[in-house]
């Protein structure tokens, strides 16, 4: 018996060339001019500029940002509707979970700034990087405006990048005489800085009060991912800079013009998304600007970047300016030395199991200290200026039976026992009159 065969019908082996022929024209025609991917690539990456004008907003004259056009403004324009809307929000949220703790009263405040968690994140101590123990940099603010970030190299490439892009858009309208790429490119890079450029993104972004209003006031504050963290930064502001527990906080900075303003231009960048799909010819041009300006967004996002490009103007504190010992107590006892208050501040956060006995022991003698300190600050705020010598007695229950302030201007204040000798905690400890009011 013969076996048996199909039987196909003529004209079946000419239409499965066809098709076959056909796909492939397809695929030819979408690697030749890839118009259909650009509008689906236009809806990714919201996030990613979110973060990259939350990094650069402010840099610039009139609160521009340098971010570049990029897929993504498109997806972040209807999100940015959607925070305008509901929480009234534009900053992202952050990215380094944090502590803020204060020297003076030991209140310990979850970090919510994105500006403070990118400091911590981007800090570097030195060349050596210590694999045990606890490291603590300690900072004085500078009188140089917080807030107002210096231009770095992430700065400038967003401005290189910009420029860069409308020389690639307008290659095809020089030599074919299509100029709808560099019109596109255009229209996107003017929404784009005008999205970056709300005023609210700077006020929601340093919204906390001034040190120096109504009067000057001082504020030491830690920074650090909490217990098991190798380090800890100090921040000493002595009437200048901003209140960082109320930058911690993320103070709520709600506007109505700023919902305006959203809606008109997630309305813009859904026509400009509509006039891409339409691209006919030439759409490598466009593809190549928007993976530029993705490429400028990621390094703008995630970039690490020095405290003076965040915005945090900061000098080194001298003549002490890094701490660091094999074991976490002893660091907070150097650091206790240095700035009164601030080391014990740290000590819930990283014992929270309690101390041992010689450790409490100490603990005790350095809250007296700091008592003690502390009255002695509050007694100088009360002579008048021209006064040059005062004296306060503390009682016993303080834990010191006198103390003695040299107010000559010329001195420290140094805390001295009476002739049953001299507490070394006391003896070790030498704090400028500048630095002494806590």
């Amino acid at each position: 018996m013969a076996p048996w065969t199909p039987h196909l019908p003529p004209n079946f082996a000419l239409s499965s060339r066809s098709a076959h022929h056909s796909q492939f024209s397809a695929v030819k025609t979408q690697w030749q001019n890839p118009n259909d991917i650009l509008s689906i690539l236009m809806l990714i990456g919201g996030d990613i500029v979110q973060r990259a004008v939350a990094q650069l907003t402010g840099s610039g004259p009139f609160f521009l940002a340098p971010v570049a056009f990029s897929f993504g403004w498109v997806a972040y324009s209807i999100n940015a509707v959607l925070s305008s809307v509901g929480t009234g929000r534009l900053m992202p949220d952050i990215d380094c979970p944090s502590l803020v703790i204060n020297a003076k009263n030991g209140y310990v405040r979850q970090n919510q700034s994105w500006a403070l968690g990118r400091l911590l994140r981007d800090h570097r101590v030195g060349l050596v990087d210590h694999e045990k123990g606890l490291t603590v940099s300690l900072y004085h603010t500078s009188s140089k405006q917080t807030g107002k970030p210096d231009h770095d190299w992430v700065y400038y490439s967003g401005i290189s990048v910009i420029i860069l892009q409308l020389g690639i858009a307008a290659i095809p309208g020089a030599v074919y005489g299509d100029w709808v790429i560099l019109l596109l490119t255009v229209t996107g890079t003017w929404l784009a800085l005008a999205g970056s450029a709300l005023p609210q993104w700077h006020a929601e972004k340093w919204a906390a009060r001034p040190l120096a209003s109504p009067e000057p006031k001082r504020e030491v504050v830690s920074l650090t991912r909490g217990n098991g963290s190798k380090d800890v930064i100090v921040i000493v502001s002595d009437g200048v800079g901003l209140r960082l527990e109320d930058l911690a906080a993320a103070r709520d900075v709600h506007s109505q013009f700023t919902t305006f303003i959203t809606c008109i231009l997630a309305t813009l960048w859904i026509a400009h998304l509509l006039t891409v799909a339409g691209l006919q010819s030439h759409a490598w041009y466009s593809f190549a600007v928007g993976a530029l300006g993705m490429a400028q967004n990621v390094i703008a996002a995630g970039a690490r970047r020095s405290p003076g490009a965040l915005g945090f103007h900061l000098e080194r504190l001298q003549p002490t300016s890094v701490i660091h010992e094999d074991k976490v107590f002893p660091t907070l006892q150097r650091l206790e030395d240095v700035e009164a208050g601030a080391g014990l501040s740290l000590i819930p956060v990283f014992f929270p199991g309690g101390l041992r006995e010689d450790e409490e022991s100490w603990m005790q003698q350095a809250k007296t200290r700091l008592h003690a300190l502390q009255k002695m600050s509050n007694f100088q705020t009360e002579q008048p200026a021209e006064e040059e010598t005062s004296a306060v007695g503390l009682s016993k229950a303080d834990g010191v039976s006198s103390v003695v302030v040299e107010n000559s201007g010329k001195s420290g204040i140094s805390p001295q026992l009476d002739a049953s000798g001299t507490d070394p905690l006391f003896a070790s400890t030498t704090i400028p009159a500048k630095r002494a009011s806590l």
